[in-house]
């Protein structure tokens, strides 16, 4: 994701406001929601924690769930990590430098990858509904103008998410990711991505548009309490919370749509399949195939937990798994 918005703020405006702060969902929850999210969590495998060691024969995966934002809390794990990350004999990352320029020259080259090429939802869309979203494209520094534009699932995407992490996420260099690779970079450690660059794209773009703009017309969450739940699911990152704050973000995000709950469920199921169970899944093969007895994997941290998630993946494959403090 952070590759989008690197793309998106080469066309952002500086009206984005920068200070991220917020309100901790966790103090705030009803004693209902509280219970719904011990409930969801009940029996769920590694469900904490984000550094895990997997090992099997001689050989060691490190595997380390990342955030794409800065935080000055991410010094002192940087440099836990760092002697891990000198002596492996690879590195494995959701996007390498050679997949991020290949992103950026598809974009330049093929606009319609992010981009409505021979129409508007302004004119896919009821008016009514065009004008909801484009008030809330404008309250994150997006002019509907180009919003417009966008194909359906980018701007849910984009709608989705706080103004103020739309431009840490895209101008930070500095996430545990960046991070990691930094490191690997100077110590001449091979790095390799888990995916093919354009892989996203296919997983968004596989729903009809008319699907993606049903999405779209549900509604937007308000813009201060995606800022609270940009600072909470941070918050719950660095208590490596991994599935808690997953299942925090499902019920707090849940009472900003009329619709019933059952069915905000099989939404957010859905989506959660489309960008983090099926990617887990094609993820397997090359870190089993990635040579080495000292393989270090960073990737968010939400693909690690859970029953779909890395870890449990390979535990399937006979790997023995222990959490690592950070």
């Amino acid at each position: 994701m952070r590759l989008f918005l690197i793309l998106f703020l080469l066309i952002l405006p500086a009206s984005l406001h920068a200070a991220c702060t917020g309100t901790d969902l966790r103090t705030v929850l009803t004693p209902e929601q509280r219970a719904e999210i011990a409930q969801r969590l009940n029996g769920v495998p590694y469900a904490e924690g984000t550094y895990w060691t997997a090992t099997r024969g001689t050989r060691t995966l490190h595997i380390i769930g990342t955030l794409h934002v800065d935080d000055p809390r991410f010094d002192p794990m940087t440099a836990a990590l760092a002697p891990i990350i000198r002596s492996a004999d690879h590195l494995l990352v959701e996007a390498n430098a050679e997949s991020q320029a290949a992103l950026e020259q598809a974009v330049a080259t093929q606009p319609e990858m992010l981009f409505l090429t021979d129409t508007t939802l302004i004119e896919l869309m009821p008016e009514d509904a065009w004008a909801r979203l484009a008030d809330a494209a404008r309250a994150r520094g997006i002019p509907p103008f180009m919003a417009a534009k966008f194909q359906p699932w980018y701007l849910t995407l984009m709608l989705s998410m706080s103004p103020c992490t739309l431009k840490s996420m895209a101008q930070s260099k500095n996430g545990l990711d960046q991070r990691i690779m930094t490191i690997a970079e100077n110590a001449g450690v091979p790095t390799s991505s888990l995916e093919p660059f354009e892989t996203v794209f296919r997983l968004f773009n596989q729903d009809p548009l008319e699907e993606q703009i049903a999405l779209l017309n549900l509604g937007v969450v308000p813009v201060d309490a995606s800022e609270n739940a940009s600072f909470t699911l941070v918050e719950q990152y660095f208590d490596q919370e991994v599935i808690a704050a997953l299942e925090t973000s499902r019920v707090t995000t849940r009472v900003h749509f009329d619709m019933p709950d059952a069915e905000f469920d099989a939404l957010f199921d859905d989506v959660m399949d489309l960008i983090n169970i099926q990617r887990n899944l094609s993820w397997i093969a090359p870190i089993e195939a990635t040579p080495g007895d000292s393989i270090v994997v960073a990737a968010g941290a939400l693909h690690l937990g859970g029953a779909q998630g890395i870890l449990n993946l390979l535990a399937k494959e006979g790997y023995t798994l222990e959490r690592q403090a950070f």
